[in-house]
């Protein structure tokens, strides 16, 4: 399946992976099937960006699938489609 990705301050993974929007082609269906993709394909940056010390999706990513669902770090089994955008951002919180 291929999934069109964009990267939102992650500057490093984005260098890893050749820029900040990208398409993705991968084996699998779910938001946790390209997750696991971009840790297997791109290493260590992937991993350091993405996953926690425990290796689950670290808080401080959002991902966004069609500009319009929210996906929860704790349901990451939400289903892909060929063609879909998704977006994955690193929290920014301030005040």
């Amino acid at each position: 399946m291929k999934v069109n990705l964009r990267l939102m301050a992650l500057p490093r993974l984005a260098k890893a992976m050749g820029g900040k929007e990208l398409d993705v082609e991968f084996r699998g269906e779910t938001v946790a099937d390209l997750v696991g993709h971009l840790v297997q394909e791109y290493g260590r940056p992937a991993r350091e960006a993405l996953l926690d010390e425990d290796g689950d999706l670290d808080a401080i990513i959002q991902i966004l699938v069609n500009e319009k669902q929210w996906v929860v770090h704790d349901e990451l089994d939400v289903s892909l489609k060929e063609g879909d955008s998704v977006i994955f951002m690193l929290l920014v919180a301030g005040g």
